[in-house]
Parts: structure tokens; sequence; C-alpha cells
């Protein structure tokens, strides 16, 4: 299993005998959800559902620090958006 996050796209890569990957531009990305049970927090694993702007969601079970791969997005989408408009 493979996951990349750059300044301008994400990428998650799993299987073994057959492939899914999913390319997804920052820019598309509206939220990142992270699910985890009891054994998955114990032991650091979970499953990331990527949502796009068309509202498809892409889920991937198994990911090793979920949390982190979250950030990860997050910190990289807020390289990538412009800063909401100020309000007075």
């Amino acid at each position: 299993m493979a996951t990349a996050v750059t300044n301008r796209r994400l990428k998650m890569t799993t299987g073994w005998f057959s492939l899914k990957t999913v390319e997804m531009n920052l820019s598309k990305v509206e939220s990142v959800s992270i699910a985890q049970g009891l054994l998955g927090r114990s032991w650091g694993y979970g499953t990331v559902r990527l949502i796009g702007t068309g509202g498809t969601g892409e889920p991937f079970s198994g990911i090793a620090a979920p949390m982190k791969f979250q950030r990860a997005v997050q910190s990289a989408l807020d390289g990538v958006r412009p800063p909401p408009p100020a309000t007075t």
C-alpha cells in the first residue's frame, strides 16, 4: 500500500494481486474522513475515505497512521487554497 501527498495531488494505491489506484488533484478534494474501530485505534490503522468535488467517495481500508495522512492532506490543502476573505 502506498500513499503520497504532493503540493498538487494525492495518490493512494492498494492491493497485492489486483491494484486499486486513485489520484486526485488537491483542488478537487472536499474532505478526508477517517474511520477506526477499537483494534484500528490500538494498532494504528483505519479506513480513509477521500471525498471529491462531485461527492464521490473512495474508501481505502487498512491505511497505517490515517490521522497522519489526514494532517498531511490538510497541510497541503492549506498551501493550495487561498485563504478565506476577511470579514468585517
